[in-house]
């Protein structure tokens, strides 16, 4: 099994250090883990009150820390990634950013529908009063923009909108599901089947079943991980995804190399 969703301290919302990750990994098994710290919004020009990111200074220090960590490691290989945000009017600094930048992979997530950090708990009672159908719309426009931006290698936390358990009905749900599937086999982008949403309000790992089921139909490829944001919650129910995914078709896991996609056994 593989984790390739893993943060640090750096993140400013996360607990241990890298090191703790990959033990709690070596515990487990795993074969493969991958860190993917949240990349520097500073980078970008965005400064936040609440700092979700690590600073821009920090970002070489990173980099060099998540590779020795894998240096002579011989139990469980260690790759380098990152989790990006997608901002629409950043895409072309994001590109210049991070065409030639180490990364084995990079995963781009959407956590903000304009300055509205939806993700975050201290944010999270705008929900109550903001039109739901409408958030939805705007999250997946992003999303399938994020897919066709060739900025990106996996698509993380695909349906995190759901997280505080703020819910369209499925039958309105189901264009979304469709277009989403559609548009990530169109750009052959992979996405993640991240575990995290069973600790959430939403209850349900993201995405859920019937996203899934679509995105097996279409062919498209996935890959694992946990979210972990600490040393405990990496390879977070495992069992559990691994018996979701092989019920829905999946027979492969999606892993990167210098940002090239393979696959191994599920």
């Amino acid at each position: 099994m593989i984790d390739y969703h893993m943060h640090t301290p750096l993140c400013h919302h996360a607990l241990g250090e890298p090191a703790e990750y990959l033990t709690e990994a070596c515990r487990q098994g795993l074969l493969e883990i991958g860190f993917a710290d949240h990349y520097p919004l500073g980078l970008l020009g965005i400064e936040l009150k609440n700092k979700v990111s690590m600073d821009p200074e920090e970002l070489p220090g990173y980099i060099s820390e998540i590779r020795a960590l894998g240096e002579g490691q011989n139990r469980v290989r260690v790759k380098l990634g990152a989790e990006v945000d997608y901002l629409p009017e950043k895409e072309k600094a994001l590109a210049r950013l991070l065409d030639g930048a180490p990364f084995d992979f990079v995963i781009g997530s959407v956590h903000f529908i304009g300055d509205w950090d939806f993700t975050h708990p201290r944010h999270a009672e705008k929900y109550e009063s903001a039109d739901l159908p409408q958030i939805y719309r705007r999250y997946f426009e992003l999303i399938w923009q994020a897919c066709s931006s060739g900025l990106f290698d996996i698509i993380g936390h695909i349906d995190v909108i759901k997280k505080f358990g703020h819910r369209l009905p499925d039958r309105e749900m189901e264009p979304f599901w469709k277009e989403t599937a559609r548009v990530l086999k169109k750009n052959d982008i992979c996405f993640e089947l991240n575990t995290a949403g069973r600790a959430a309000p939403a209850g349900e790992f993201y995405p859920g079943r019937p996203l899934l089921e679509l995105c097996r139909e279409e062919g498209v490829p996935v890959t694992l991980g946990s979210d972990a944001h600490a040393p405990e919650q990496v390879g977070r129910y495992f069992d559990e995804a691994r018996a979701l995914l092989r019920e829905v078709g999946y027979r492969e896991l999606a892993v990167f190399t210098k940002r090239r996609r393979s696959s191994i056994p599920l």
